[in-house]
């Protein structure tokens, strides 16, 4: 007897796709805890990667002396405000630690690598000290004459002059002059032990940054999931 064409049947006839309800993948919890982290980790790289690159920015510029405050309007306090090539310095070692930080969260090792490289150099190069040129030689006096020999005027005393103000005139120096203020100098590069701790303190930066952001990247795997997205497939793909 043959089958009416019309007739539905009960199910088992239909394919695989619509008896399961829908092309949606199957859930996997372990799936979804690692692309929960995937994505937390490629959202958080960029922001520390940002922060790091304006930071270094702001070093150069401050390098350059912008928002320097004048000497004379720090008073007396000017023995007590670092000068802007030290705060440049600290900048620029709070951008090498991001980047580290940067590194440490992205998935990508290479791309971290290039952004450590890219800020971690030192503002100042080492440049070596020019030595100071030899003055001339006074030239020798012809054979047989002996060469001059220029003594100081004797300083006469009139009356009533002050003999300790012509010895200081004699002298040149002042005895209330200020003495000139030496010129601000480059902080020296980091160590070691500097270089060390901004690896570690940007390893937990980085990984401490993930943490607080793996709710939202919960969230985000789970909307991809309802998209039809595989979740074993997220962070697999080249």
């Amino acid at each position: 007897m043959a089958q009416d064409p019309l007739r539905k049947s009960s199910g088992r006839g239909r394919p695989e796709i619509w008896a399961s309800g829908g092309q949606r993948p199957p859930f996997n919890l372990r799936a979804l805890g690692s692309a929960s982290l995937h994505l937390s980790r490629e959202g958080v790289a960029p922001v520390l990667a940002w922060a790091a690159r304006g930071l270094r920015r702001g070093a150069l510029k401050i390098k350059a002396g912008t928002g320097r405050i004048p000497a004379e309007k720090l008073g007396r306090a000017e023995r007590f405000v670092p000068s802007h090539l030290r705060v440049a310095g600290w900048i620029a070692n709070l951008a090498t630690t991001l980047a580290h930080g940067s590194a440490t969260a992205d998935p990508e090792v290479p791309r971290g690598n290039a952004l450590v490289a890219e800020i971690q150099p030192y503002l100042w190069e080492a440049v070596a000290a020019a030595p100071e040129p030899a003055p001339a030689p006074e030239p020798a006096p012809p054979p047989g004459e002996v060469a001059p020999v220029v003594l100081a005027e004797p300083v006469v005393l009139q009356p009533g002059d002050d003999p300790l103000a012509a010895i200081r005139d004699e002298i040149g120096a002042e005895p209330d002059a200020p003495r000139p203020k030496a010129p601000d100098q480059p902080p020296a590069p980091p160590g070691p032990t500097a270089e060390g701790t901004m690896q570690v303190a940007g390893y937990l930066a980085g990984w401490a940054s993930v943490i607080l952001v793996l709710p939202l990247g919960l969230v985000w795997a789970l909307w991809l999931w309802l998209k039809g997205r595989d979740l074993r497939q997220i962070g697999t793909e080249d």
